[in-house]
């Protein structure tokens, strides 16, 4: 068939837009500290929390003209029924909130609600974090669900703290980077290597893994831990005094914000975010 085709005169553009980041941050196993480096992150994102205000801005005069990254923190948990400690109720968010209403992100998705546009905002960080009413009305979301939460949350950066998930691999396969956090005692090592050993082969794959050693101390044996990990490259965030996390608690506050933990982990984390991530 002979046909003629002729093109008109058209300015072809194609226009940015600028995606959210995705950031999942994962422990080897329970109790590793994945809750405490999230919010950590979250909070150094957020536009008060870089030393010096040091910050690259990823959506600086995109579209809206905000000169702020939006910054969210976001738990991922399908097994709620099981988890016994909670961001909520560590920082005090019924005192926070005592004024204002606080969004149950798990209970619209779960309703079929819309979510977009909604936030929490506290200290600039959107918080999507599970209630205890979530608890009390036993609340499950499905993989789709929370498929769903994760791309539908507001904000430009998504720091997801992963936690306590039968289905962790999958919502790790939706993030543009993994944060792994490993506790180096070996009881804990040896239980969490099948995971270890899955988010390998998702490095392997082409997804970007950032290894981080939590806790790390002078009982270490260095030469075992090493041999077991096989870690080409990671970071190492010192054990800390437990006393500092019971103040941070009682005072309703983030670890991140009792100076000594600070001092102690703002250059680690100051270099995930700038050399892994881009980000300062």
């Amino acid at each position: 068939m002979e046909r003629l085709f002729l093109r008109e005169r058209t300015e072809e553009t194609f226009v940015r837009v600028f995606e959210k980041q995705k950031i999942g941050v994962v422990g080897m196993n329970g109790g590793v500290g994945t809750s405490f480096v999230a919010t950590s992150l979250a909070k150094m994102l957020s536009s008060d929390g870089i030393r010096n205000n040091r910050i690259v801005e990823k959506v600086k005069n995109a579209g809206s003209g905000a000169n702020t990254r939006n910054v969210t923190y976001l738990e991922v948990c399908d097994r709620i029924h099981n988890k016994k400690s909670f961001i909520y109720d560590s920082i005090g968010f019924d005192k926070r909130f005592k004024t204002r209403e606080f969004t149950r992100f798990y209970s619209d998705i779960t309703k079929g609600k819309n979510i977009k546009g909604k936030v929490n905002s506290d200290e600039k960080i959107n918080w999507a974090l599970i209630t205890p009413e979530d608890i009390k009305d036993e609340i499950s979301l499905k993989p789709i669900e929370m498929i769903r939460l994760v791309n539908n949350i507001f904000g430009d950066v998504i720091v997801c703290d992963i936690t306590e998930c039968k289905n962790a691999e999958d919502y790790l396969l939706d993030m543009d980077v993994i944060i792994f956090v490993i506790d180096p005692i070996p009881s804990g090592m040896i239980a969490g290597y099948p995971f270890l050993r899955e988010v390998k082969r998702m490095e392997y794959n082409g997804k970007k893994v950032v290894w981080l050693v939590n806790k790390y101390n002078s009982g270490i044996n260095k030469r075992d831990m090493q041999n077991f990990l096989k870690l080409k490259e990671y970071y190492k965030i010192p054990a800390m005094d437990i006393s500092s996390f019971y103040s941070a608690e009682y005072n309703c506050k983030l670890p991140y914000e009792t100076p000594d933990i600070k001092e102690k982990t703002i250059e680690t984390f100051e270099k995930i975010l700038s050399k892994e991530l881009g980000m300062l």
